[in-house]
């Protein structure tokens, strides 16, 4: 469907289905028509591009914090489903942006935007086509394309360690020695210390606490 096609639908989308249906519902409320669409795997059903029996909206809002799962997905939904998409967000202005504003997101709003101050902007989006991009567009995407290039090598580090090692890992991670590992497992202190030495020499670092540390950048710090 061409730009031409697009109606003055505005599509929804969020991480979190009730804050879809609050916001829908919100803008609904204004007379808008509002088109629901699903965060994937929040539905099995959820349609790849818009339905050929549908408008296509002219405008999209994406409510989401950004982790870098789930600007991945944010990124997917873009690209499938093609239209100008205005990114609601409190996360902190980053990498993880500067993949929001590469995938094409064409402004970026506070989570905490009124409904006036979001109607304001929908209205002037869809009247005058304009794009509300932060002056650091290039500087982001950029660090975002360093970022990824990091993650990618990361993931081969990681991928890399023998199931044992990856548990080794997430015990020193949480604190354990390598007595009490050995303890938990049932294996000779040697064991654990060889184990030890393979995950550094993998993950190309020379202290446990740095290995930790890329297991922390790799999933996010362990919840308390």
């Amino acid at each position: 469907m061409s730009d031409s096609d697009a109606s003055d639908a505005v599509a929804v989308t969020s991480a979190h289905s009730l804050v879809t249906d609050a916001v829908a519902a919100a803008l609904a409320g204004s007379d808008l028509t509002v088109i629901r669409l699903p965060w994937p795997g929040t539905r099995r059903d959820l349609q790849v591009g818009w339905s050929d029996d549908a408008p296509r909206p002219s405008l999209g809002v994406m409510i989401c914090d950004l982790t870098p799962p789930v600007t991945h997905t944010a990124r997917w939904l873009v690209g499938v489903y093609p239209t100008r998409w205005l990114l609601m967000t409190d996360t902190p202005k980053g990498a993880l942006w500067g993949g929001m504003l590469e995938a094409g997101v064409v402004g970026v709003l506070s989570s905490t935007t009124s409904l006036a101050e979001l109607l304001a902007a929908i209205a002037t989006f869809r009247v005058s086509g304009t794009s509300r991009l932060p002056p650091e567009r290039d500087e982001l995407t950029a660090q975002w394309r360093l970022d990824e290039a990091e993650r990618d090598s990361m993931a081969a580090r990681m991928s890399s360690l023998t199931p044992r090692e990856a548990e080794v890992l997430f015990q020193l991670r949480l604190g354990r020695s390598v007595r009490e590992i050995a303890q938990l497992h049932g294996v000779a202190h040697s064991t654990v210390r060889s184990q030890v030495r393979s995950v550094l020499q993998k993950l190309g670092v020379s202290r446990q606490l740095a290995a930790t540390a890329l297991l922390d950048r790799w999933e996010g710090p362990r919840e308390e």
